[in-house]
């Protein structure tokens, strides 16, 4: 029986991790399954040594390519309304056993990347370039890649001087998952309530909302993402999707963005602007792809077991570079 050179991490059941697996058992190549969160008696045991990497008793020495769907934090519970004494130490243990948890998590990935494995992706700098978009889009943008006019304030005038600039302009959260929406005049009456909390807004580009795919070094699979007219988060109930050429250009700009931020897997949303612009709004390290339909999610993690198996068996990133064939359409 061939032994195992690939590992998947995700939560417990996830059924995205199913559907990859499914993949790989379709190209007969066997792999290791693993719950990624630790944290209770029927969770991994992990071992981490300067010679030896052990999650749920699997040594990791014979494993070369490794794919994490997310990080899959233990979020604690929402806090009561009202806390007394014993509210406060339990969500505050639950916290400081989540901060091991993640510590160790990232710690393992990390030391695998150190030595030589294909990890996609490490939890570490593109995860929180994801989760901290006001210096993300700043870091782009200083990088010569093409992103809205971008402002993250509590101060009301600041956000007025930005309106007044930019004309409409939306709000959109700046760390989890949030939908975006168009700055309304109620909301400019209410500015004040900035001082509680900073907002990141943007200028508003009008056109087409593109889901792109990157694997390795190639766009796989590019989707206008179709939706209501007037819709601006097009995330929010979308109609279909469809297949879209990007230009060899924009090609080569978003895989060397996806490349800049460490990653060799990635979904962006990007706007394909009315004024010709490509404008990049976020960049997904470990993306979720159910979202776009059976057969369309088949067709993108074809290409990323393709380039797994490949650098499992050549230990080569250019090798499985070549390996990867990009889609020429649709498959919803």
């Amino acid at each position: 029986m061939t032994t195992a050179k690939i590992a998947i991490f995700g939560d417990g059941g996830s059924k995205q991790v199913a559907a990859l697996d499914d993949v790989f058992k379709e190209k007969n190549i066997p792999t290791h399954v693993f719950d990624i969160q630790l944290g209770s008696e029927n969770k991994p045991d992990v071992v981490i040594e300067p010679d030896r990497l052990v999650w749920d008793g699997v040594d990791f020495s014979g494993i070369e390519a490794v794919h994490i769907r997310c990080m899959s934090i233990n979020t604690p519970a929402t806090v009561p309304a009202v806390m007394n004494a014993a509210n406060y130490l339990e969500m505050r243990a639950t916290f400081l056993r989540e901060q091991e948890y993640q510590s160790v998590t990232r710690s393992f990935f990390n030391q695998l990347a150190l030595r030589g494995k294909l990890v996609v992706n490490t939890l570490t700098r593109a995860y929180v370039d994801h989760d901290s978009k006001a210096q993300l889009y700043q870091k782009l943008h200083d990088a010569g890649f093409c992103v809205p006019d971008t402002i993250m304030t509590n101060d009301p005038q600041q956000a007025e001087r930005f309106f007044d600039k930019v004309g409409t302009a939306v709000a959109k959260p700046s760390i989890g998952i949030g939908s975006t929406r168009k700055v309304s005049d109620y909301d400019k009456e209410r500015l004040d309530e900035l001082k509680k909390s900073p907002v990141l807004f943007q200028e508003l580009i009008e056109g087409d909302t593109i889901r792109v795919h990157i694997v390795g070094n190639k766009v796989v699979l590019a989707l206008r993402i179709i939706s209501e007219e007037g819709q601006v988060d097009s995330r929010t109930n979308p109609l279909g999707f469809e297949f879209f050429k990007l230009p060899d250009d924009e090609e080569e700009k978003i895989v060397k963005a996806t490349h800049f931020l460490g990653l060799n897997f990635a979904a962006w949303d990007i706007l394909a602007a009315k004024d010709g612009r490509f404008a990049y709004l976020d960049c997904n390290p470990g993306p979720f792809i159910l979202w776009i339909g059976k057969e369309n999610t088949r067709a993108v993690f074809q290409r990323l077991a393709d380039f797994m198996i490949e650098f499992s068996n050549s230990r080569s990133l250019e090798a499985a570079y070549d390996a990867i064939k990009p889609c020429t359409q649709s498959y919803s």
